[in-house]
């Protein structure tokens, strides 16, 4: 078993070879495959994992007197997020060609770049591995904006990469705290070792390391880049960005906690500004016009739910908020991949200027209409069960406060419906598209619910409930 997780990063990696070989024409082909492969592999790996087989670690010397080895290893966390990463690459990849329309070949090199370093995040035991990989993940990214994106591309990209810098600066910053006082970057040496940290070392580390995440999640003040780069991103870019990054931020919150005993002095105030960040987010995502910025902010406020899931600083408010960005991950790439091809159909992104969807394309609207009730935590989807975990230790947690957050989530879905009443079902002034659906984004889109469905109805595959 050991040789599957380096595979499951490798693949993507390694697929970059008939991608140069082959030329642009079969550009396309060779991602889809790829992140099939790369699939198929987490789908094995999860098989092994919740049937109790063992899972082997996989371990290869870099610098090793430094203590940087590329270390790879799962755990019921990260598997999670590993089985999510690979989902929303899959769906990704077979709607690259419809919503890709020039430098093929680039385009395949950047995503497969970035699909093989953010399964690398989810991955890695070694913190200067996880920061490797995050680094190349936001480049790619970065490129993705700015090559493909839309007529604002530059201006999206440069605020995207400018957070990112900060946002990566004080995260290595903040590893580097921490190697000083117990000189290793592995993972699991730092959560046996993590008492004997100086409350000193372990004040600096947080503060670094959370205001990173904080940029990354992102929460107010900080989430101004996520609107720009998702309105102008191409749509696969949103799925990933939406689907994946913002699970890094995420994802580094759970491990401060893990690591840093004296995180949990601070939950209450992590409580509050993921509280208010939620619930700021869902009011502005009312006042929007745009389509893509109206799912950007919809999108802050599930983060915000996360974020105060992980807040509790308990076993249940964690594997609540690990499922919430895996559901969060699913949904939200449908939502956007709806946005882009609404794009696509009626040249706009305004939604007053969009009209008839379900009339028109009923295949496309009934699919939104399956990720919103994903995001909204409608029973029988993934986010149901979130919201589920999250909200019982939240409240056992901080009392009445800790329901506060639904108030977000409420206003989320008003926006919502308010979308799909206006644009979706209006046909009054029917607005007729100009380009015919293409059949790739029904499949992906199904794959995607069906993906939310399945973790909805079978949490006790993944949770033991």
């Amino acid at each position: 078993m050991d040789y599957i997780l380096p595979l499951i990063v490798l693949v993507p990696f390694m697929a970059l070879i008939p991608l140069m070989l082959l030329g642009k024409k079969h550009s396309y082909l060779i991602a889809v495959c790829a992140s099939i492969i790369s699939f198929l592999l987490v789908a094995y790996a999860a098989y092994s994992f919740y049937s109790g087989q063992v899972v082997g670690t996989f371990s290869h010397a870099f610098l090793p007197e430094f203590g940087v080895n590329f270390s790879l290893q799962v755990t019921p966390y990260s598997m999670l997020l590993l089985i999510m990463t690979s989902v929303v690459f899959v769906a990704a990849s077979m709607v690259g060609k419809y919503f890709i329309g020039s430098r093929d070949r680039l385009y395949g090199t950047l995503f497969l770049i970035a699909e093989g370093s953010s399964l690398g995040v989810f991955l890695s035991a070694n913190l200067a591995f996880l920061y490797i990989f995050w680094e190349i993940t936001e480049v790619m990214v970065f490129f993705i904006i700015f090559i493909y994106g839309g007529y604002n591309r530059r201006y999206a990209s440069i605020k995207f990469i400018l957070y990112s810098i900060v946002s990566s600066l004080l995260l290595l910053i903040g590893i580097m705290v921490l190697y000083s006082a117990i000189h290793t970057f592995n993972i699991d040496s730092i959560l046996a070792s993590r008492s004997s940290i100086s409350a000193a070392v372990q004040l600096a580390a947080l503060i670094l390391l959370s205001l990173s995440f904080l940029i990354k999640v992102p929460v107010f003040p900080f989430h101004t880049w996520l609107p720009d780069a998702h309105t102008e991103a191409p749509t696969t870019g949103s799925m990933v960005l939406a689907g994946v990054l913002l699970k890094f931020g995420g994802y580094g919150f759970l491990l401060i906690f893990l690591m840093l005993p004296i995180a949990a002095s601070f939950a209450p105030y992590f409580f509050l500004i993921f509280l208010f960040s939620a619930i700021y987010s869902g009011l502005v995502s009312v006042r929007q016009l745009n389509v893509k910025r109206l799912i950007a902010y919809t999108s802050i406020t599930d983060m915000g739910v996360v974020g105060v899931g992980l807040a509790t600083v308990s076993v249940f408010g964690y594997n609540g908020a690990v499922y919430a960005m895996l559901s969060h991950g699913m949904a939200i790439s449908v939502l956007f991949l709806i946005a882009g091809t609404l794009d696509e159909l009626y040249g706009t992104l305004e939604i007053s200027k969009i009209k008839g969807v379900v009339k028109s394309f009923p295949a496309i609207a009934y699919l939104f209409i399956g990720g919103v009730f994903a995001a909204l935590g409608i029973p029988l989807t993934s986010g149901f069960i979130a919201d589920l975990l999250i909200f019982i230790s939240s409240s056992a947690s901080f009392g009445a406060a800790g329901l506060l957050p639904l108030a977000g989530i409420f206003m989320i879905g008003m926006a919502m419906f308010w979308l799909i009443e206006r644009s979706f079902m209006n046909s009054s002034h029917e607005v007729l598209p100009y380009n015919s659906l293409d059949r790739s984004v029904v499949i992906a889109g199904v794959f995607l619910i069906a993906a939310t469905v399945v973790f909805g109805i079978v949490p006790s595959l993944f949770f033991g409930l």
